[in-house]
């Protein structure tokens, strides 16, 4: 029931019906982690599939653990407020001039994510963006903060401040340099100052990027930076 190439921790093992899968797509292929149902904990390392060796095994045994929860990598994003876009192309072309098709994903808060998966990945996974938005906009999240999730060469920056969004976008970088000029640019664009707004990052570790920052961000709180963090912060939780 488990995909051939998993290992469990040591002494953490779980049966299928008490463990739940994430899952991301991106143009590549999958990234797979599998977690305790109860508490989100991870059962084993994260692993790098294609999207046909998912598709075989959830054939065979989705039925059989608790939950399955998929996460899509856009290749093109932008927020707009609530029913603001009347006519896609008029808004969304210009920005995304290589998309043809979008969908819209509502935030409670009144806003929609106009959005698009590159190929090969499944129209029903949840946009990353989404779901980081409304982890860092929930009321138990720091009010004031610049958050980050990274992913393989994928920076997701966003820019809070009171409970509001005042950036949230995409970056693929290259080099820990590319990664912290990204993050100080925010800073800047959005007018925080970096010596008392917290950078918080999730995700893949930048130890070179995080030593570029650390001049300039007072508090940069990496304590939820694990390899396999940057599924495990997707996991749904009441």
């Amino acid at each position: 029931m488990w995909p051939s190439t998993w290992a469990f921790f040591p002494n953490t093992e779980s049966s299928p019906e008490d463990s739940v899968v994430l899952l991301s797509y991106g143009s590549v292929g999958v990234l797979v982690c599998i977690v305790r149902a109860s508490d989100g904990r991870p059962l084993g390392s994260t692993l790098a599939l294609s999207v046909d060796e998912v598709n075989s095994w959830m054939e065979q045994y989705a039925k059989e653990f608790a939950a399955w929860h998929a996460f899509g990598q856009e290749e093109f994003a932008a927020w707009y407020p609530k029913d603001w876009v009347e006519n896609v192309e008029t808004w969304l072309k210009p920005l995304d001039p290589h998309g043809t098709q979008w969908e819209c994903y509502p935030l409670d808060r009144g806003m929609d994510l106009y959005y698009r998966f590159p190929s090969g990945v499944p129209g029903h996974c949840t946009p990353t963006m989404a779901a980081n938005a409304q982890r860092w906009l929930s009321p138990l999240a720091k009010r004031d903060a610049v958050r980050v999730h990274r992913q393989g060469p994928r920076l997701e920056l966003a820019a809070i401040q009171q409970g509001r969004l005042l950036s949230h976008t995409v970056f693929q970088v290259e080099t820990p340099q590319d990664a912290a000029y990204a993050c100080m640019v925010l800073y800047d664009q959005c007018g925080l100052p970096a010596q008392h707004v917290p950078l918080i990052w999730e995700g893949d570790a930048d130890e070179v990027c995080w030593e570029n920052l650390r001049p300039f961000i007072e508090k940069l709180d990496t304590t939820a930076s694990h390899p396999w963090s940057s599924l495990t912060v997707l996991f749904p939780r009441p």
